[in-house]
């Protein structure tokens, strides 16, 4: 089966769901033969990528028996299907929650400006940079996000047991959007006075996820021991540890594209993995106290998410191209809200240079002129971009910071 068009990543999506049915749940991960990479996802992933490959098995199965059973049939499309529709069905979760999180912009917008909350929806699902993600290359971003973002959202509106169980439910496909835990504390204080509509969300959150594991625990291992294995041994020590991800930041300003640099190498007393995360934190810290003395609406809710999720972008090391596509669907809300936090020209710009990002290193499809202009001079015009976001970055953080 050729996978020539395809990135390299939704190849390791296919294996993984392949191998899954193949091994069970209990043998995955300690499986040592894969036919791309290890897989390095939680739980939560590897049972979506599962439940594409049987659902694959399962249609391609009644397609061949339609083609043996009516002459009719055109039989042509059977090869193409063969070649093509395990990719598509790993594609259509991130596709339907791009759909998802169009459609939450729009309650959110209708409920606010209703004579634009058409127009921001569309706004996100046809930005090229959104489609680029996760219709081309099939990345699993849109779901965690709407996750994420769907559970902040239904806290923010004092519906707690949804809100928390699907906020915490995004780290069962993937731990990109823990920089969001300050956040989800600070927005749990601020309504601390329904303290007792948290506890039933969070244990019952923890029973599912304690059945959840059941299956995958080997040996003696309880289910939560496990899962502290897993992410330990399995999730975090599979990320790369790549000083950068060819993602256009304060690191890709200072080095350029270099994966053999890896984020553990010292700079003075500590590593860049260290340094990343003090600058981080000092670039939070304010943000965190705004949030936490400002009167709680939807604005200072959205405003300091997104500046977590940018700052994260901007300073994290291991940070990948695709990690800034947190902030489109909150920065489409905000661009219609008053007072505007993001203006429809930022919005633009922001995701052009998001879509160039992506666009960088793998180059498809392939257009020579972009590609010559990208990786000249050791990536300039990457370097550049980082700048703007840069730019970008603290332009709203200060924004921010000086709002009433």
């Amino acid at each position: 089966m050729s996978l020539v068009t395809w990135h390299p990543d939704l190849n390791n999506h296919i294996d993984w769901g392949i191998r899954f049915l193949a091994l069970g749940p209990e043998k995955f991960y300690e499986n040592i033969f894969w036919g791309v990479s290890w897989p390095n996802q939680p739980l939560g992933t590897m049972l979506l990528f599962a439940i594409c490959a049987y659902l694959k098995q399962i249609f391609f199965t009644s397609i061949e028996f339609i083609n043996q059973n009516i002459p009719i049939f055109p039989s042509f499309i059977i090869p193409y299907l063969e070649q093509n529709l395990h990719a598509w069905m790993v594609k259509l979760p991130f596709i339907l929650s791009d759909i998802g999180l169009a459609y939450l912009i729009f309650k959110v917008v209708n409920h606010l400006k209703p004579r634009y909350a058409i127009i921001a929806s569309s706004l996100f699902l046809f930005n090229p940079a959104v489609i680029y993600n996760s219709t081309i290359w099939g990345q699993t971003d849109s779901l965690i996000n709407l996750l994420a973002l769907s559970g902040l959202l239904l806290i923010f509106n004092r519906k707690y047991f949804f809100g928390i169980i699907l906020f915490l439910s995004s780290f069962l496909f993937k731990l990109s959007l823990i920089i969001y835990l300050p956040i989800f504390a600070i927005l749990l204080f601020k309504q601390i006075k329904d303290w007792r509509k948290f506890i039933f969300p969070l244990l019952s959150f923890f029973v599912f996820i304690y059945f959840l594991a059941t299956p995958f625990a080997f040996g003696d291992k309880t289910p939560f021991d496990w899962l502290w294995y897993l992410y330990e041994n399995r999730v975090l020590v599979r990320q790369g540890s790549m000083l950068n991800g060819n993602a256009f930041n304060f690191w890709f300003l200072l080095f350029g594209v270099d994966f053999s640099r890896s984020e553990f190498t010292t700079f003075g007393p500590i590593t860049y993995q260290l340094w990343s995360r003090i600058i981080l934190a000092l670039f939070l810290l304010p943000i965190c106290l705004k949030f936490f003395k400002a009167k709680l609406n939807l604005n200072s809710l959205l405003a300091a998410t997104l500046l977590t999720a940018f700052g994260s972008f901007i300073f994290l090391t291991n940070m990948h191209e695709r990690y800034l596509y947190p902030i489109f669907p909150i920065a489409t809300i905000l661009v219609f809200l008053k007072p505007n936090f993001i203006s429809l020209t930022t919005y633009f710009s922001l995701s052009f240079i998001h879509l160039i990002n992506m666009y960088n290193l793998w180059f498809y499809p392939q257009l020579p002129f972009v590609e010559n202009l990208l990786i000249s001079q050791n990536f300039i015009l990457g370097r550049i971009f980082s700048l703007v976001l840069i730019f970008y970055c603290f332009r709203l953080l200060l924004d921010y910071l000086k709002r009433d």
